[in-house]
């Protein structure tokens, strides 16, 4: 049995295809020693095929939606905006 997977970006929606330049981020705790600051990381790596299925990645169709979830998150903390639908 073959198991057919898409990716929809998480900051504008849109499907992958193919040939697109895709990217992935993940948050992960770090351990904090200043009170007051953030204990989340953000990582954002090229598209991997083997990792995109984990369930903890987000999933970024370019440069600007990689740049505006790196917005989100300094702002917020966050990736995904209570504003934009949520497509995970």
């Amino acid at each position: 049995m073959v198991w057919d997977v898409s990716f929809t970006c998480d900051i504008c929606g849109k499907k992958k295809g193919e040939a697109n330049h895709w990217w992935m981020v993940v948050l992960g705790e770090v351990p904090c020693f200043e009170e007051g600051q953030p204990a989340v990381r953000f990582t954002l790596m090229p598209w991997n095929a083997a990792e995109s299925r984990n369930p903890a990645m987000y999933h970024l169709c370019g440069q600007g939606c990689a740049m505006q979830a790196m917005e989100r998150f300094m702002t917020t903390g966050e990736v995904e905006s209570d504003l934009a639908p949520n497509w995970r």
